[in-house]
């Protein structure tokens, strides 16, 4: 395959990314329309749905055996994914998105942080034993996904509270036409997933760049081109909560795959196997959300500068971040 190909292939893919992914989200709110179901769990849907790349990725990194790429596509996406949220929030500033994100964002962010914390202590420590070949990080991971989900959504549940009537925008759909619909979605957006990753490999290759900056950005950003798009086209809609929730649902779900992952990664550890640029990517990664939390805190009504500053602060460090691991390729 000749690099103008490569290059072609992975333009085409990403195009292909930004109608898809905007299908996804649409018929993601059709369903949360003919099903009643609150904005925050459809929130939790699409983030899983749109975080089928990163697992076709790093499955995919795991099968030629290169963890480094697989561990850096999954934080990098998870930063990727923050500072799309930001870039978001400077558009819709007017509106000042965070501030209409409910309490069960404000808990999945919390629980993104800890998930990031268990996963940066896998890479920094060396255990000294394992079950079988599964570290004790994933296991870690794995259960507190669970247990803090069901709790998040035990707590946050909305018992007896009146439906807010809204104005139906999907009335010439049935409801089994936009399940179809959202799941074909969900599998388009994991077959072109599958080939950005493969030409960001390839590209990668061709470039010279290191697997780590190449996981934690080219192949990050590739493959959460669906958050993006899906967040953008929520907030589009004006459903800004179900935007900020299904980035960080998206966000949970990444650090899930990552312990997936390690249970498919026979030949040893997977954190213990990549390189020491993740750590930076996941720590700022955690400063991100915690300004993403501190955003949603706040009360509606600030002046715009103001408002906007957290924004701006993750946009920058985004940036900066990316000029460091560079210079750590």
């Amino acid at each position: 395959m000749s690099n103008v190909i490569v290059f072609g292939l992975f333009i085409l893919a990403a195009v292909a990314t930004f109608f898809v992914a905007s299908r996804l989200t649409m018929f993601g709110d059709a369903v949360k329309e003919k099903t009643k179901a609150s904005s925050s769990f459809m929130g939790i849907l699409i983030g899983v749905a749109i975080s089928l790349p990163e697992l076709t990725s790093s499955v995919t990194a795991i099968a030629i055996d290169a963890p480094d790429l697989a561990v850096g596509n999954l934080i990098g996406s998870n930063l990727f994914n923050i500072m799309g949220l930001a870039i978001f929030d400077l558009v819709y500033r007017r509106h000042q998105v965070m501030t209409h994100a409910t309490v069960e964002s404000k808990l999945y962010g919390w629980l993104v942080i800890l998930l990031t914390l268990i996963v940066l202590l896998g890479l920094s420590l060396s255990l000294p034993t394992h079950i079988f070949h599964i570290s004790y990080s994933t296991i870690a991971v794995v259960l507190l996904y669970f247990i803090g989900a069901k709790w998040i959504n035990d707590r946050t549940e909305y018992k007896g509270r009146k439906i807010k009537r809204e104005i139906k925008r999907y009335k010439e759909y049935t409801y089994k036409q936009v399940v179809t619909y959202f799941a074909a979605a969900a599998v388009g957006i994991m077959i072109i997933g599958s080939v950005l990753t493969i030409t960001a490999e390839r590209i990668a290759t061709i470039t010279g760049l290191g697997t780590s900056f190449v996981g934690a950005f080219l192949v990050a950003i590739s493959t959460s081109l669906p958050d993006a798009v899906s967040v953008g086209t929520a907030l589009k809609l004006r459903q800004f909560n179900l935007g900020v929730s299904s980035l960080l649902g998206s966000n949970a779900f990444n650090l899930m795959i990552l312990a997936i992952t390690d249970l498919i990664y026979l030949r040893g550890g997977l954190l213990s196997e990549s390189g020491p640029s993740n750590l930076i990517t996941g720590g700022v990664s955690i400063v991100f959300i915690m300004l993403i939390i501190y955003s949603i805190s706040r009360k509606r009504g600030k002046p715009t500068w103001s408002y906007s500053l957290p924004s701006i602060l993750i946009i920058v460090g985004y940036f900066v971040t990316t000029f460091f691991v560079f210079q750590m390729r």
